[in-house]
């Protein structure tokens, strides 16, 4: 990697996407530079101005992030995930040094945390305003000057506006994370320990397609780790599936079944092979099932439950 190498990343300087700059297996040399849409920062891996770039991919609470996963699918065609990064979500309360959260009138954050902090800021009575960013709040404390205004916001984005950390912790759970990604032109080379996110996409008309798709993995006892779907933007009522695999596109077995899948017939895009990351549970907000869930013990019982209107 020269010196002049560029990455790019979802700014604002401060964001969660620029901490994940320094989770990278290998520490970056280059140059570094926020861009202001996940599009941005995309199009500028895919058009050579980046030799890299950095944008979230899924969040912890709630799941795949749909501006990034629709950009790779149905906009890119030579940008891969070549990394998977684990960004901890921890939000702070921020504000001018010897406020008191008590003494809040105002609390200046985004949608996103706002949704992920709603127990404290339910326990104010503060009037609560949102931006598009956490530097953008941090900034609006510092524009208004008052006492009594405060943001939610991560503690990088404070430090870096020099706001004082009134509350350590806002948020309503622990072990909150956001998974991000590392793009390229270039696959990543084999691990030994990867997977592959592949999007298949059925041609022609016929129903069985997603049972049929799967079993082709099954047949080469590949292991499948997510599946979702995306709606064509072209064909109402038919969909894209992005499936993450067991293995690197190097690999002959899931050559084999790739060819396999595109027999049925289908489309096939490979949005990366990349290490996989070991599992260690820290970062699971819920160990438990949904409210309301049933084991196989008891499943009869509340569907007679249900059924009955009980």
């Amino acid at each position: 990697m020269s010196a002049d190498s560029l990455l790019t990343y979802l700014g604002p300087p401060g964001s969660f996407t620029h901490a994940a700059v320094d989770l990278l297996s290998s520490p970056w040399q280059g140059g570094v530079e926020p861009r202001a849409g996940i599009a941005d920062v995309i199009f500028s891996v895919e058009s050579g101005e980046a030799d890299a770039g950095v944008v979230p991919l899924e969040s912890s609470v709630e799941g795949d992030i749909t501006s990034t996963v629709d950009e790779l699918i149905f906009r890119s065609s030579l940008c891969f995930i070549n990394e998977e990064l684990i960004v901890p979500i921890n939000y702070v309360v921020a504000g001018l040094a010897g406020e008191r959260t008590a003494d809040l009138r105002r609390i200046i954050t985004t949608s996103a945390a706002s949704a992920q902090c709603r127990r404290f800021l339910e326990s104010t009575s503060a009037e609560v305003t949102l931006v598009a960013s956490t530097a953008a709040a941090c900034e609006a404390v510092l524009a208004d000057g008052s006492p009594h205004v405060a943001a939610v916001t991560n503690a990088r984005s404070a430090r870096l506006h020099g706001l004082a950390v009134l509350r350590g912790v806002a948020e309503d759970h622990s072990g909150l994370s956001t998974r991000m990604a590392l793009l390229r032109r270039q696959v990543a080379a084999p691990t030994g320990h990867d997977k592959s996110a592949v999007v298949v996409t059925p041609t022609g008309d016929r129903t069985g397609v997603l049972v049929d798709i799967l079993a082709r993995f099954a047949e080469r006892d590949i292991a499948l780790t997510a599946i979702s779907s995306r709606a064509l933007r072209t064909k109402q009522g038919e969909y894209s599936f992005l499936i993450s695999a067991r293995g690197h596109i190097r690999d002959e077995r899931l050559q084999l079944a790739l060819q396999d899948v595109a027999e049925l017939p289908a489309d096939i895009k490979l949005l990366g092979s990349y290490a996989a990351l070991v599992d260690s549970g820290r970062n699971q907000v819920l160990d438990a099932s949904p409210p309301g869930s049933v084991d196989a013990d008891h499943l009869g019982a509340w569907l007679d439950n249900l059924l009955d209107g009980r």
